[in-house]
């Protein structure tokens, strides 16, 4: 069996609140210590990374500036005659 890669998708940000990456979903501990992980312990982490992005709760989505000035009904911009 070859070794499993690292999952990290290079979007590093940790969340605060469950101490996750944003990106990748290990917590930093698991992400510091991955090349010296067995390929058990690297699977164990890998099969629980789907279960913790979903619960973690998703956050409202921002609004671009793009779409800010945007009637939602049309789906045109306000220009602003």
């Amino acid at each position: 069996m070859s070794d499993i890669p690292s999952p990290c998708v290079a979007v590093c940000q940790i969340d605060r609140e469950s101490g996750y990456c944003l990106g990748c979903w290990r917590t930093i501990e698991e992400i510091a210590g991955w090349a010296r992980l067995d390929n058990a312990e690297r699977l164990r982490i890998v099969s629980e990374l789907h279960d913790r992005r979903g619960a973690v709760a998703p956050r409202p989505r921002r609004r671009n500036r793009r779409r800010a000035g945007r009637d939602t009904d049309t789906g045109t911009a306000d220009l602003g005659d």
